[in-house]
């Protein structure tokens, strides 16, 4: 062959965690319901709300997210935060971090969790996030799969990256892949600029992955992956090809 066997765009190291989790996963959820999810888009099939930048459009996106993720009936307490400092561990809250993507890491949360008692939790968003819908729903649905996993009792330590995973497998993979990395140029009358910032706890390789594998494993023909952007479209599509041509190889299918 003039191109050789398809490859992913992970290690064998990060494709055996992959499957590993999803096979966690697939334990903790089944797999009827696993592959009965829908993937959540954003569109206003999902959210017919209009996004002007304000605590109202936290509110919404934080009840349809409960509504997908199946957390209704949950007692949850929203409050905002401006680039607070984090000195959550002591306090028993999960902060998620942000990173600005130049070599440097911006010690502020994003978003945070906590437990305030029995069916009883708080997330914290920072105000920042109001101004991208897309992030904010992001950090929320983060944020909620602490919930699900430490809140449920599925876990008993937190684990960032599998929280991330969990994500995808309750479909808001398109969130959480689409805000790992977001680059911005601006320019004005005499200056021109560029600014960068990374989301979340896995890379943009393993995000592709994961959606592609979770794909595969639903056998799902929508064309959701028409909301990705262009990086992960172009690492998605790079997966898909592979998994379509190993499928026999593969632990989760």
């Amino acid at each position: 062959m003039l191109f050789g066997k398809p490859k992913p765009t992970v290690t064998s190291e990060d494709q055996e965690w992959i499957e590993d989790a999803f096979i966690w996963l697939e334990e903790q959820y089944g797999r009827e319901y696993l592959k009965s999810l829908k993937i959540i888009e954003p569109t206003k099939e999902f959210f017919d709300h209009q996004f002007t930048g304000t605590e109202a459009d936290a509110e919404y996106a934080l009840k349809k997210l409960t509504e997908y993720m199946d957390l209704k009936g949950t007692n949850i307490e929203l409050y905002y935060f401006s680039e607070s400092p984090m000195e959550f561990e002591d306090e028993g809250i999960v902060a998620t971090q942000n990173s600005n993507g130049t070599g440097t890491q911006d010690n502020y949360a994003l978003g945070t969790y906590s437990e305030d008692g029995p069916n009883k939790f708080e997330i914290g968003l920072d105000l920042s996030q109001l101004k991208d819908p897309q992030s904010m729903i992001a950090t929320l649905a983060h944020e909620l799969s602490h919930m699900v996993l430490l809140g449920e009792g599925r876990l008993e330590e937190n684990d960032e990256e599998l929280t991330d995973l969990n994500c995808i497998a309750l479909g808001l993979g398109i969130f959480i892949s689409n805000s790992i990395f977001n680059f911005q140029q601006w320019q004005g009358s005499s200056h021109q600029g560029w600014q960068a910032n990374r989301q979340g706890y896995i890379p943009e390789e393993v995000a592709a992955y994961a959606l592609a594998l979770f794909n595969n494993y639903q056998n799902n023909q929508s064309d959701w992956h028409q909301h990705l952007n262009k990086s992960m479209t172009k690492l998605y599509k790079k997966n898909l090809k592979y998994l379509q041509s190993t499928t026999d190889e593969l632990r989760f299918k």
